[in-house]
Protein backbone atom coordinates (compact mmCIF):
# COMPACT_ATOMS: atom_id res chain seq x y z
CA UNK A 1 0.00 0.00 0.00
CA UNK A 2 3.12 2.31 0.75
CA UNK A 3 4.17 1.62 -2.33
CA UNK A 4 1.00 2.94 -4.50
CA UNK A 5 1.12 6.16 -2.44
CA UNK A 6 4.76 6.79 -3.36
CA UNK A 7 4.14 6.06 -6.22
CA UNK A 8 0.94 8.15 -7.13
CA UNK A 9 2.61 10.81 -5.55
CA UNK A 10 5.18 10.84 -7.91
CA UNK A 11 2.73 10.93 -10.95
CA UNK A 12 0.16 13.14 -9.37
CA UNK A 13 1.37 16.96 -9.42
CA UNK A 14 1.59 18.98 -6.60
CA UNK A 15 -1.31 21.90 -5.27
CA UNK A 16 1.25 24.36 -6.45
CA UNK A 17 1.10 22.64 -10.09
CA UNK A 18 -2.50 22.02 -9.51
CA UNK A 19 -3.14 25.54 -9.55
CA UNK A 20 -1.23 26.04 -12.37
CA UNK A 21 -2.46 23.70 -14.70
CA UNK A 22 -5.92 24.91 -13.12
CA UNK A 23 -5.31 28.32 -14.65
CA UNK A 24 -3.64 27.10 -17.76
CA UNK A 25 -6.61 24.35 -18.38
CA UNK A 26 -8.72 27.53 -18.82
CA UNK A 27 -6.94 28.99 -21.68
CA UNK A 28 -5.49 26.26 -23.69
CA UNK A 29 -6.17 22.24 -23.76
CA UNK A 30 -3.91 20.39 -21.62
CA UNK A 31 -2.31 17.22 -22.71
CA UNK A 32 -4.19 13.99 -21.73
CA UNK A 33 -1.57 13.29 -19.07
CA UNK A 34 -1.42 16.42 -17.46
CA UNK A 35 -5.06 16.71 -17.70
CA UNK A 36 -5.48 12.83 -16.15
CA UNK A 37 -3.30 14.22 -13.22
CA UNK A 38 -5.21 17.29 -12.52
CA UNK A 39 -8.17 15.49 -11.85
CA UNK A 40 -6.74 12.65 -10.27
CA UNK A 41 -6.01 15.72 -7.69
CA UNK A 42 -8.35 17.27 -7.58
CA UNK A 43 -10.99 14.37 -6.73
CA UNK A 44 -8.73 13.99 -4.05
CA UNK A 45 -7.49 17.40 -2.61
CA UNK A 46 -10.66 19.67 -1.43
CA UNK A 47 -8.51 22.65 -1.46
CA UNK A 48 -7.09 22.41 -4.83
CA UNK A 49 -10.70 21.82 -5.63
CA UNK A 50 -12.01 24.82 -4.15
CA UNK A 51 -9.50 26.92 -5.47
CA UNK A 52 -10.44 25.87 -8.72
CA UNK A 53 -14.08 26.86 -8.49
CA UNK A 54 -12.99 29.83 -7.02
CA UNK A 55 -10.91 30.66 -10.03
CA UNK A 56 -13.63 29.48 -12.12
CA UNK A 57 -16.55 32.24 -10.94
CA UNK A 58 -13.95 34.46 -10.44
CA UNK A 59 -13.24 34.52 -14.17
CA UNK A 60 -17.19 34.14 -15.24
CA UNK A 61 -17.66 37.28 -13.02
CA UNK A 62 -14.78 39.11 -15.17
CA UNK A 63 -16.69 37.88 -18.23
CA UNK A 64 -19.88 39.29 -16.84
CA UNK A 65 -21.10 35.40 -17.12
CA UNK A 66 -22.29 34.85 -14.05
CA UNK A 67 -26.18 36.29 -14.08
CA UNK A 68 -27.64 35.96 -17.51
CA UNK A 69 -30.11 37.65 -18.82
CA UNK A 70 -32.96 35.63 -17.21
CA UNK A 71 -31.08 35.04 -14.37
CA UNK A 72 -30.80 38.74 -13.00
CA UNK A 73 -31.02 38.93 -9.46
CA UNK A 74 -34.32 41.00 -8.65
CA UNK A 75 -36.03 42.18 -4.91
CA UNK A 76 -39.31 41.04 -4.17
CA UNK A 77 -42.30 43.87 -3.75
CA UNK A 78 -41.61 43.02 0.18
CA UNK A 79 -38.39 43.59 -0.04
CA UNK A 80 -38.60 47.04 -2.32
CA UNK A 81 -41.21 48.13 0.53
CA UNK A 82 -38.83 47.47 3.18
CA UNK A 83 -35.67 49.25 1.49
CA UNK A 84 -38.36 52.17 0.64
CA UNK A 85 -39.76 52.22 4.45
CA UNK A 86 -36.09 51.92 5.95
CA UNK A 87 -34.78 55.16 3.59
CA UNK A 88 -37.74 57.43 4.51
CA UNK A 89 -37.08 56.68 7.92
CA UNK A 90 -33.45 57.61 7.98
CA UNK A 91 -34.57 60.84 5.43
CA UNK A 92 -36.28 61.85 8.09
CA UNK A 93 -33.68 61.52 11.11
CA UNK A 94 -31.67 64.06 8.84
Amino acid sequence: MMMIMRLMNRMLPSCKEVSRLTSQAMDESLPWTKRLGLRMHLRMCIWCRRNAEQLQLMRNLARGQALSRNEQARLSSDARKRIAKFLEQNDEKS
